[in-house]
């Protein structure tokens, strides 16, 4: 079969558009990526990195796919004798590369589409909504917390997760400078994709513990960080947490525990009994199918990033060995089981590792830091 070879508008010799700004992820390069801008010029694609010479790739060894929260991002790809080359786009840049060849964007285009379909089947399904309580009675909560998570607005799910944030303040002293604040910043940004806004917040707590609330927060607690041996440890935590966040899983799980009376006030558009729900979140628990998922999507992440990824299994396992049957907070949240970390095992070794690159932390400073931080706020000091 001939494959379909997308055709570009004739500009010979000129670029299409302007150039678009984008993020350059070159094989075996810096995982925060470089720079860059992006135009068709000839039947190619002009890369025009900030740092590097530019580049020419045919549209024919392109691949373009659909990224992000809500599909608000593009990724192009393609191999050459260097490896895998990526970009990442915001779709508000995207036009002119799309314009020029709609045949490249047209499956990414259909998933936006359906998408936006859903969207107006849900304004459909609350114009219904009087038929549907009579009916409610015979279904279940899931499928209903399921509609609502699905149509619940971004804008939302940031004031869930600051009500998150600031019932952690009010429980307990934040970690807001020094190494292991530094240390949990650099791990996260280096998790973080272009355009994610996430935040990292570290509580003074000796909880093995961490989670991630609705809008992108991640909160990691001391004591965590005081039984991780490397920031590679930390590294997988934080990228299981990040994909929680991605995967809606904390969303999901805070309208399924909220109760029938909070998710029909919802699917009118009253969102007040989500947020007093929230205060709840660091005692959800995940179902086994949401755990693996996470691990997986958090697996993928570490592999994008450059970071090793046994971390991940590495410090459940020290944790396993070393609570000599006590349950650690995370594992109370986050069940981990011999069947899970077996899996975690065998997808490490089934993927394709890549470079990986060693994240810049000195952890003996950064437990340390946390010995101080300890010394300074125990019983009779100030």
């Amino acid at each position: 079969a001939r494959r379909h070879r997308p055709r570009l508008p004739a500009r010979q010799g000129r670029v299409s558009d302007a150039p678009i700004p984008a993020r350059f992820y070159p094989a075996g390069g810096a995982a925060h990526g470089h720079p860059a801008r992006l135009a068709w010029q000839d039947g190619t694609l002009l890369v025009l990195p900030e740092d590097s010479p530019p580049q020419r790739v045919d549209i024919a060894a392109l691949q373009v796919e659909a990224r992000g929260f809500n599909h608000s991002q593009w990724a192009l790809q393609w191999n050459d004798a260097d490896g895998n080359q990526l970009l990442m786009v915001d779709d508000a840049h995207i036009a002119p590369l799309r314009d020029a060849a709609p045949a490249l964007f047209a499956g990414g285009h259909q998933i936006r589409q359906r998408t936006h379909r859903r969207f107006g089947a849900g304004i459909l399904f609350l114009i219904a909504l009087p038929l549907l309580l009579l009916a409610g009675f015979f279904l279940s909560i899931d499928p209903l917390a399921e509609r609502v998570v699905a149509h619940i607005p971004s804008g939302i799910e940031r004031q869930i997760g600051a009500a998150v944030l600031a019932r952690t303040r009010a429980e307990g002293r934040m970690i807001d400078s020094g190494p292991a604040w530094e240390a949990v910043q650099i791990v996260g940004k280096r998790l973080a994709r272009p355009a994610e806004s996430l935040e990292f917040h570290l509580v003074d707590k000796p909880d093995i513990n961490a989670f991630a609330a609705p809008g992108g927060i991640v909160v990691v607690y001391a004591g965590l960080i005081d039984k991780s041996a490397s920031a590679e440890e930390l590294a997988g935590v934080l990228a299981h947490e990040i994909a929680h966040v991605e995967l809606r899983h904390s969303l999901r799980q805070l309208v399924k525990s909220a109760g029938l009376r909070v998710i029909v006030a919802a699917l009118l558009g009253d969102y007040g009994g989500l947020g007093g729900w929230a205060a709840q979140l660091g005692e959800l628990k995940f179902s086994r199918d949401a755990e693996r998922e996470a691990d997986l999507r958090g697996l993928a992440r570490l592999h994008e990033a450059h970071i090793d990824p046994s971390g991940m299994p590495r410090f459940f396992e020290t944790l396993a060995k070393s609570e000599a049957g006590r349950m650690p907070a995370l594992f109370s949240t986050h069940p981990a089981t011999t069947e899970r970390l077996d899996a975690l095992q065998k997808a490490i070794a089934a993927g394709d590792r890549g470079p990986v690159e060693p994240i810049d932390v000195n952890w003996s400073a950064v437990r340390k830091g946390l010995s101080t931080s300890a010394s300074e706020t125990a019983p009779g000091r100030r």
